[in-house]
């Protein structure tokens, strides 16, 4: 009789864990990978957030004296009223208090090395690599994916535009845009488009612009000192929809 209590020990021990171990994994999910999970439909991480919680709840049950020595009834409907969260905060306080679109901000032209200055750094190419801090914050529900062009007018008043750096180039062909990827990606703070962005989340880094000449003849170092017109634009990955736009500033 001893022994199968024992073995009856065994095996609640072993389910509880189980369930903890997977209510953590679901934890971790939502920390540690918000851009996969921002992807998901609300009625999923709705359902995940309660499945985890249910989990939790079963399998801490045999460790809490109170409970374990309560009625199967009582854990199941505190279970339950704690698995009701997750579906009133996807499906219901979410979609009422969070925002639309995305809103982007310059924070700094930050400079490569000591011999450069407004961001700009010369890497053995005839054109300057301008690599401007920003800002970007999504205020959606789901988790966005976007490309960040910088549009200038010159003194013809001519529009120009320039697309960041690619994080996967089309084509293995040496490029200047594969040379300066490659020299830059192996430094942190560099942000490489397209740019995911969680929802209700922040995300800063430098972006890669490679400048070339103006319409009109005009070198970008000339562009700045002239002031020209010039501002960042945001655009929806999948379909080239602007989504924002911010100024150009000369910090």
């Amino acid at each position: 009789m001893r022994a199968v209590r024992e073995k009856q020990s065994l095996v609640t021990g072993l389910v509880s864990g189980i369930a903890v171990l997977g209510a953590i994994l679901i934890v971790v999910l939502f920390l540690f990978y918000p851009v996969e999970t921002g992807r998901l439909g609300l009625g999923t991480r709705a359902t995940l957030g309660s499945v985890g919680t249910l989990l939790l709840v079963g399998g801490i049950r045999p460790f809490l004296p109170w409970f374990s020595r309560q009625s199967l009834v009582y854990p199941l409907l505190v279970g339950v009223a704690l698995a009701a969260i997750s579906p009133w905060y996807f499906l219901i306080y979410l979609p009422a208090h969070a925002g639309e679109g995305l809103v982007g901000e310059q924070l700094a032209s930050s400079m490569i090395t000591e011999n450069t200055s407004n961001g700009i750094v010369e890497v053995g190419f005839a054109y300057p690599i301008f690599t401007p801090t920003v800002s970007l914050r999504n205020d959606g529900i789901f988790t966005r994916e976007v490309d960040i062009y910088l549009r200038m007018l010159d003194g013809n008043n001519e529009p120009a535009l320039f697309r960041a750096v690619r994080a996967d180039l089309p084509d293995a062909r040496l490029s200047v845009e594969a040379s300066v990827r490659g020299l830059l990606s192996q430094s942190r703070g560099f942000l490489f488009i397209p740019v995911a962005i969680p929802p209700g989340n922040t995300v800063q880094g430098r972006v890669v612009f490679i400048i070339s000449d103006l319409n009109d003849g005009s070198t970008f170092d000339e562009a700045l000192g002239r002031s020209y017109p010039a501002e960042f634009q945001v655009r929806d990955s999948a379909s080239g929809e602007l989504v924002a736009s911010f100024p150009m500033t000369s910090i």
